[in-house]
């Protein structure tokens, strides 16, 4: 079953501000409000929230952030290269094309988040807690996943060669549509996953077994 994410919550209208007017580090919340074509500079805090907010095109500087809290957010065009986001808790936000290269989102929460044709090569999602996730055309070569809880998370058409599924169950998780050519998996944690029959063989090969023609 296709997995059902519920969409981001916003005005109709936001008006755009700039952000360096709009944030205080003293006091970190930000809503309702729409920010394009900056970069921005979340430095080293904690406990930023973003509620109702729009980014269009923008570049977050290599900040180290924890607990990072969005709501209601959606992600357009932007790119989080390198940014640390460990502890982020993330509800009804959306990332279309936004470049996460190497971003770090360790024990973080997810619920209800879209990921549309980004790249997450070599992102940190390990310890994560992901409720009605979608992964769609999305670039997650690298990725690791170590020991995650995934409840209802779809992989579509991405690649996903080299991801590091140690210690996440992946039962009942679809990848059949997905490309790769080499997975780090446990046979435990793959028990129940849905493979298509080309990926069935490459998990045989991996396992060291040999089919006898």
């Amino acid at each position: 079953m296709p997995v059902k994410i519920i969409e981001p919550v916003l005005p109709n209208e936001l008006p755009e501000k700039n952000f360096a007017d709009s944030f205080d580090p003293d006091e970190p919340y930000i809503e309702q409000a729409v920010f394009k074509n900056a970069t921005i500079d979340l430095g080293a805090g904690r406990g930023v929230e973003f509620t109702e907010v729009r980014f269009q095109n923008v570049t977050f500087s290599e900040a180290t952030v924890t607990q990072l809290y969005l709501r209601d957010v959606v992600f357009e065009s932007c790119d989080f290269a390198n940014v640390q986001l460990d502890e982020v808790t993330m509800k009804r936000v959306r990332f279309v094309n936004c470049r996460l290269i190497g971003t770090s989102m360790t024990e973080g929460f997810f619920e209800d988040v879209l990921f549309r044709e980004c790249n997450l090569q070599l992102a940190a999602l390990g310890f994560s807690k992901q409720k009605n996730v979608h992964y769609e055309n999305c670039r997650l070569n690298e990725a690791d996943f170590y020991t995650c809880k995934l409840k209802k998370v779809a992989f579509s058409e991405c690649e996903l060669s080299g991801i590091n599924f140690t210690g996440t169950p992946l039962k009942g998780i679809d990848i059949s549509s997905c490309r790769f050519e080499r997975i780090s998996v446990t046979l435990e944690d793959l028990k129940g996953a849905i493979v298509s029959g080309e990926q069935a063989l490459a998990f045989v090969v991996m396992l060291g077994l040999v089919i006898k023609k």
